[in-house]
């Protein structure tokens, strides 16, 4: 059984008292249950303010950074998303809430079927799942997008990501600033990508700490 209070205290005590007034935002996150996308050892600490490693390398985004994303990413009921590195699909699953057609990619394929069977239980109709050979190549046979989430913090956007972007699409994640010593992340800025005619422009907000998706380590196509 999956505990409403947790998710209640979440947004009370997360969202709403950082700046978070989305109530589309509120009702999408507490329709989910995270604690049901993380491993049994994880349950207890599924709402807690900090990335969930759930190991090879993987994080599940916190709360806040999450929501924050979302903010920025101004989904509306007609949007079509692209979520990159849905892992489980606890993201996807959300996603599924705020827009009307959510793609949902990862290279992980056992936590895709995971996703499928959550999806499932959970009667979300309106996510594609695909298993992809690299994140940062987004997926390109469903563009373009008017919203792209990225769910990690990066290092760089790739030319073929970027162009499946919609005219006055948005694209959201975590740009990395500093790694830290022996760690797959570090300090990074919340940023807003949004397509204007042919032209990307870059917008930095607020302040995080995410670990890197893998895929997006290395400095290759638009760095910042």
């Amino acid at each position: 059984m999956y505990s409403t209070d947790m998710r209640k205290n979440m947004i009370l005590g997360q969202l709403f008292t950082n700046d978070i007034g989305n109530k589309h935002i509120f009702n999408a996150m507490a329709a989910v249950p995270r604690e049901a996308f993380v491993p049994d050892r994880l349950h207890g600490a599924a709402y807690v303010d900090e990335d969930l490693d759930l190991g090879n390398g993987r994080y599940l985004m916190e709360p806040l950074t999450f929501a924050k994303l979302l903010d920025l990413a101004e989904i509306t009921p007609a949007c079509r998303v692209l979520n990159i590195g849905c892992l489980t699909g606890y993201s996807a699953a959300v996603l599924a809430k705020l827009a009307a057609q959510v793609i949902a990619t990862d290279t992980d394929t056992g936590a895709l079927e995971e996703a499928r069977l959550h999806m499932n239980q959970m009667r979300i109709t309106n996510v594609n799942l695909q298993a992809v050979k690299a994140l940062p190549e987004g997926f390109p046979n469903s563009a373009p997008y008017d919203v792209i989430v990225i769910q990690g913090a990066i290092n760089f956007i790739s030319e073929k990501l970027a162009a499946q972007l919609a005219p006055g699409g948005r694209l959201v994640t975590v740009r990395n600033v500093a790694t830290r010593p022996g760690m797959t992340g570090g300090l990074g800025k919340g940023l807003l990508i949004r397509r204007v005619e042919q032209k990307l422009q870059y917008r930095e907000y607020f302040d995080t700490a995410c670990a890197i998706l893998p895929g997006f380590e290395q400095s290759a196509g638009f760095t910042f």
